[in-house]
C-alpha cells in the first residue's frame, strides 16, 4: 500500500503531472545529456542512456515506498512528451513543510511550463494536503532558477553561504519559500 500523500495525478491546460515511467527515458536522456542543463545542479549529465534509466528505475522503486518525498514527471499534452520534472521531498508531516525542485528541458524553457507546474503542485498542497510552507534553493549564480521561484510567488529568505561542494569549489544557494498564507494572499488579489 503506498502511503504517499504526494502520489496523485495533476493536470493543467497544458501539462499533466505523473509518475515518471520508463519509456520516458529517450525524453529525459535527451535533457540530462545536455551540460547546461546540470551546470547549476549537485549531479553531472548524463553521459549514457543507462543512466537515465537507471534513475528512473530508481524513482519507479521509490513510488510505492517513500513517503516524505514524489517525483512528478511533466509532460507536454500537445506532443504526449516529458519535458521535465518536479520533485518534492524532505515533508515533514508534524511541520506541514516541504521543499521543492525542478529541471526543464531547454528547448521547452520559456513557454511558462514549469511555472505552470509548480503552481498546479502549489495548488494541490495548500488546498488539498494542508501543507503550511514550500521552500526551493538554487545555487546563487542561477538566475533562470531564481525567476521560476520570484514567479511563482516564492519570496527570498537568505544566503546559504557555501553551501555545497561541486567541481572542487563550494557554492552558496539562494533560499526561497511560499507559505499557505501568502499563497492564499496571492491567489486573492
Amino acid at each position: 500500500m503506498n502511503n504517499n500523500i504526494f502520489d496523485y495525478n495533476l493536470k493543467t491546460q497544458r501539462l499533466t503531472l505523473r509518475r515518471l515511467k520508463i519509456s520516458d527515458v529517450n525524453d529525459m536522456y535527451e535533457y540530462t545529456s545536455d551540460k547546461r542543463v546540470t551546470q547549476y545542479l549537485e549531479w553531472r549529465h548524463h553521459t549514457k542512456i543507462s543512466q537515465t534509466r537507471s534513475f528512473i528505475e530508481n524513482v519507479i522503486g521509490d513510488y510505492d515506498t517513500a513517503e516524505n518525498a514524489y517525483l512528478w514527471a511533466i509532460e507536454l499534452i500537445s506532443e504526449s512528451k516529458l519535458i521535465g520534472v518536479v520533485r518534492i521531498y524532505d515533508y515533514s508531516p508534524q511541520n506541514k513543510r516541504a521543499e521543492i525542485s525542478y529541471i526543464m528541458n531547454p528547448a521547452y524553457q520559456g513557454n511558462g511550463y514549469i511555472g505552470e507546474a509548480i503552481d498546479s503542485i502549489f495548488d494541490y498542497c495548500f488546498n488539498t494536503l494542508k501543507i503550511n510552507r514550500i521552500q526551493a534553493k538554487c545555487f546563487s549564480n542561477n538566475t533562470a532558477s531564481e525567476k521560476v521561484m520570484k514567479k511563482t510567488g516564492m519570496l527570498h529568505e537568505g544566503i546559504m553561504r557555501k553551501y555545497v561542494y561541486i567541481d572542487g569549489q563550494y557554492e552558496d544557494a539562494v533560499l526561497y519559500a511560499i507559505t499557505e498564507e501568502s499563497y492564499r494572499n496571492q491567489i486573492n488579489h
